[in-house]
């Protein structure tokens, strides 16, 4: 009997897998690059590539003359970030609607130097947008029900990661000497199922937390319609009012607005840590309101927020989920625990690291379920489709790399109207994707398929700095000697993994090895099992 719930839990880990894990790759791919969206921002734009200011020209007068030099209209939202390391200017940002317009809120930004105070050259959303976007929603089209729907979906990968987790624990019976075992002189199948679980075991913290955060993340952005639907009848501004305070409304009374200059040195009331973000509401009136928020260095949390008049500077009280206690705390952390946020720079790269090695061991266990019915008697299906199934699953896995450097280029190369940056650089995604994914389908050996596709990739990474270099005409070195270090930070990783794909390129196999099929029953239990999909 136990021997049967055993199988039963190993057929549900190998089957989510199999049927699921390429979505869990893709997921967990984008994910890793999209730790460095605010790295990545910088490289793209040599606008925005400014040493960290000593001293800083006062903000509030560039603010307040760009709102002044909007036309009559409604403005619902206004906000300002404070220059940090890895974005060191002001960035203002406004959601406008001209009056007499029906068309929808107008999103505007602006980013001035800090030193300076002279605006920095408008450049659209493109190449950090789409690697964050992309993961966290899959820029999930508006006609398939936007991309909170895309969250939800994301979310849910969260849900079959843990679902895939947990009966790879139940049914792993030698954990711990799985943990220090790879037969390197063994057969590529066995090589590939070792790397599945050592990967599995030793990051199996690490992956919980982020199938744990990543699931909640989404499911929220599924929950809120839902809760608005059911409890407040449709009515998701009010749910929204529920959770984080209901606004003040505009009394209609005209008023000079406390400095952001002023706001940008009061430090927290009682961690003393300086602003990184101010949300205005009813800006230039009576009831203006600052939501003032703090960016902790240490601290395991979103951020720290106080409420403050944006007439008088008078503390308010917070409201709904900005009070603080314990509760707000550890939902504060999930985001951070998510992106890796909490702990500075080498933090991102070990979450990186880690990353990229879920990636692989999701990709690992589908090719160990793969080869084992391919090569034994568990399969049931023809050879062919089997090798069918490998190409697509390396085709589509290894479509999402190729393609990943493919659109720092295609950002590079951009020369159209900005506003249809981000679409060029998207239409470039899936063009590459599309394109590996039918080259894999034709080739017949997947092995020396992986292997060019890998060093297709590692030759665009190692050259990118160098092509980036010749496009904006600044080399890394004369940045760094100026004091500026996020781009060539940037520049020295695309480095590193291009050297890294190339040398797992030269390591892997031409071939499979011939071997005589196994003669093991469809019904007999591995003696051990992994931690992720496909084991």
């Amino acid at each position: 009997m136990q021997r049967d719930r055993r199988v039963r839990i190993y057929d549900a880990h190998s089957w989510t897998g199999i049927t699921l894990g390429i979505f869990l790759f893709v997921v967990c791919f984008t994910g890793s690059l999209a730790l460095f969206d605010h790295e990545i921002q910088t490289w793209e734009d040599p606008a925005r590539r400014l040493v960290p200011a000593t001293e800083v020209t006062p903000v509030h007068p560039l603010f307040e003359s760009w709102i002044a030099e909007l036309p009559a209209g409604e403005i619902t939202y206004v906000g300002l970030f404070y220059p940090s390391d890895a974005e060191p200017y002001y960035q203002g940002l406004v959601n406008f609607r001209a009056e007499g317009d029906d068309e929808p809120l107008q999103f505007l930004r602006k980013q001035w130097d800090p030193q300076t105070g002279t605006e920095l050259p408008a450049r659209s959303d493109g190449l950090s947008t789409r690697l964050l976007d992309f993961h966290r929603d899959l820029m999930w089209p508006d006609f398939l029900g936007g991309r909170q729907i895309g969250r939800g979906l994301v979310g849910i990968a969260g849900v079959i990661m843990l679902l895939s987790i947990l009966t790879g624990i139940l049914t792993h019976r030698k954990i711990l000497k799985e943990a220090f075992t790879f037969r390197r002189k063994k057969s590529v199948r066995v090589k590939w199922k070792d790397a599945h679980n050592f990967i599995g075991i030793w990051s199996l913290p690490f992956s919980t937390v982020i199938a744990f955060t990543g699931a909640w993340l989404g499911i929220v952005a599924l929950l809120l319609p839902i809760t608005g639907l059911l409890v407040f009848k449709g009515d998701t501004e009010a749910v929204a009012a529920t959770v984080v305070g209901e606004p003040s409304a505009r009394a209609g009374t005209p008023a000079e607005m406390l400095s952001l200059d002023v706001v940008a040195n009061r430090g927290h009331s009682d961690s003393g840590a300086l602003p990184a973000f101010v949300s205005i509401q009813n800006w230039g009136d009576v009831n203006a309101e600052y939501l003032v928020q703090y960016k902790p260095d240490t601290e395991l949390m979103t951020y720290e927020a106080e409420r403050i008049s944006g007439v008088t500077g008078e503390r308010l009280a917070l409201t709904g989920l900005l009070q603080p206690s314990a509760s707000t705390r550890v939902l504060a952390a999930i985001t951070p625990l998510h992106y890796g946020t909490y702990g500075g720079i080498l933090l991102k790269f070990l979450y990186f690291a880690l990353g990229i090695s879920l990636s692989a061991m999701v990709a690992l266990g589908n090719m160990v379920w793969i080869e084992r019915r391919a090569n034994s008697s568990e399969g049931s299906k023809s050879p062919e489709y089997y090798a069918r199934l490998a190409r697509f699953t390396a085709g589509a896995c290894l479509g999402v790399v190729v393609a990943s450097p493919a659109i720092f280029y295609a950002d590079l190369l951009y020369a159209g109207d900005e506003a249809g940056r981000i679409v060029a650089v998207g239409q470039t995604y899936f063009a590459v994707w599309f394109a590996v994914l039918l080259v894999a389908m034709f080739l017949k050996n997947t092995y020396q398929t992986v292997r060019a596709l890998l060093g297709i990739t590692g030759i665009s990474l190692v050259a990118l700095p160098i092509f980036a270099a010749v496009v904006h005409g600044q080399m890394p070195w004369t940045l760094v000697a100026k004091g500026h270090f996020a781009s060539p930070s940037v520049d020295l990783t695309l480095l590193v993994l291009g050297v890294s794909c190339l040398l797992v390129a030269h390591w892997l196999p031409k071939a499979r090895n011939s071997r005589l099929r196994s003669k093991r029953s469809t019904a007999e239990l591995p003696t051990n099992a992994s931690a992720v999909p496909g084991g």
